[in-house]
């Protein structure tokens, strides 16, 4: 019997990345989308196309679709949850919780009692503990039991970068994605129940808390900094933003590393070269993302755990001023760029009640910290532009 996957969230990560893996690792593959647009395109069309992106040119694959559900069709979904092993979700860090609690309904409707692994694509603290907390929140002791004994929770380091397709493509197959040329899901060998899949790509490991958070401080925690500086200096596109000003985003690495270092007693030249690897993909111009799509949301990334702010406590915590990062978190408290419902809330915030009260409000900062102050004077004297 050939093995099924149901994929919750056909965006870039979801549709560009983790389908790929499964599908070119002998899997049919099933949707779960709000969109019901993007939905009824992948039921019409039973495929979509991934242009793997390249320097001189790009690798073209085509991805077979069995079906797709919209959040509308819970017994269907109900259904197909209650007959295939493992699930994966990719749907952003604010819906994790909203689209666990959809799951958590359709699982006790459906009195499953077989494992279940629930592979957890997303670029967020600790998305496992959130994920456990809502489902057993009110629930019978007979489907906690279900929780805590057979419903394995896998947090993974997204690592692949998803872009759409170019224009002329889009025009004939909207669905199209362009990805980043990049193979490896490493994921909480741990937190498995039962074997692990057999899926090409898949690189387990073990204590993965501390990786994912390395994982996050170190890519996104490159990424931030290259794009909201990137938007204050008027670049639009990623690399380019990062080929501009290098020595200054690898002093923000270096902080970084010295914190993570110390906190987690990682090896120096190891994480030295995952910084490369950070580095080597924001500045492949292959990609030509785009700055807007890095830096929107800055409410969320300018929270104390976030990409941000973590690295740059760690770094405090250690004895060393993080005074790079304390410019790119300015960068972000200016960044303007983008019309989401959380740039919007900073930026009203700081018009109405000034920079103090939004880094007090948005990073849970204040006067006792060296990094609030460090924050205030580089956004004062924006030395964040250069």
């Amino acid at each position: 019997m050939k093995k099924e996957v149901l994929i919750i969230g056909a965006g870039k990560i979801g549709r560009g990345f983790v389908a790929q893996l499964f599908y070119n690792s002998g899997y049919k593959l099933w949707f779960l989308d709000a969109s019901k647009e993007i939905a009824q395109l992948l039921n019409d069309t039973k495929k979509y196309r991934i242009d793997l992106a390249g320097e001189e040119q790009d690798i073209t694959e085509y991805i077979e679709v069995k079906g797709a559900f919209t959040l509308e069709d819970q017994e269907k979904v109900a259904a197909i949850i209650n007959n295939v092993d493992i699930i994966v979700s990719s749907v952003g860090a604010g819906n994790i919780a909203k689209v666990t609690s959809f799951i958590k309904d359709l699982l006790i409707t459906s009195k499953r009692e077989k494992i279940l692994n629930w592979i957890i694509c997303e670029n967020a603290n600790n998305p496992a503990k959130k994920m456990k907390e809502v489902l057993l929140e009110n629930v019978t002791p007979e489907f906690a039991d279900f929780v805590q004994t057979r419903l394995g929770l896998i947090e993974t380091q997204v690592l692949r970068t998803g872009m759409l397709a170019k224009q002329e493509v889009i025009a004939k197959e909207p669905l199209a994605l362009r990805m980043q040329n990049w193979w490896t899901l490493p994921l909480d060998k741990d937190a498995f129940i039962g074997p692990i899949p057999d899926v090409k790509g898949f690189v387990p490991k073990t204590n993965f808390s501390n990786e994912l958070v390395r994982k996050l401080y170190t890519f996104n925690g490159t990424n931030g900094p290259i794009a909201y500086v990137g938007w204050a200096n008027e670049y639009k596109i990623l690399h380019e933003s990062a080929l501009a000003y290098p020595s200054f985003f690898a002093q923000i690495q270096e902080e970084g590393a010295f914190g993570m270092t110390h906190e987690f007693g990682l090896d120096e030249q190891e994480q030295r070269e995952f910084m490369a690897l950070a580095m080597k993909k924001y500045t492949d111009p292959a990609l030509n993302d785009f700055i807007e799509r890095n830096a929107n949301d800055s409410r969320r990334k300018l929270a104390k755990d976030e990409r941000l702010l973590g690295p740059a406590l760690l770094c405090l915590k250690y004895g060393r001023l993080p005074v790079a990062y304390a410019k790119a978190i300015a960068a972000a408290y200016f960044y303007k760029g983008s019309s989401d419902e959380g740039t919007r809330a900073v930026q009203e915030t700081i018009a109405q009640e000034g920079i103090e009260a939004a880094v007090k409000k948005y990073s849970s900062l204040d006067e006792t910290s060296d990094l609030y102050h460090l924050i205030l004077k580089a956004y004062n004297s924006k030395s964040f532009i250069f």
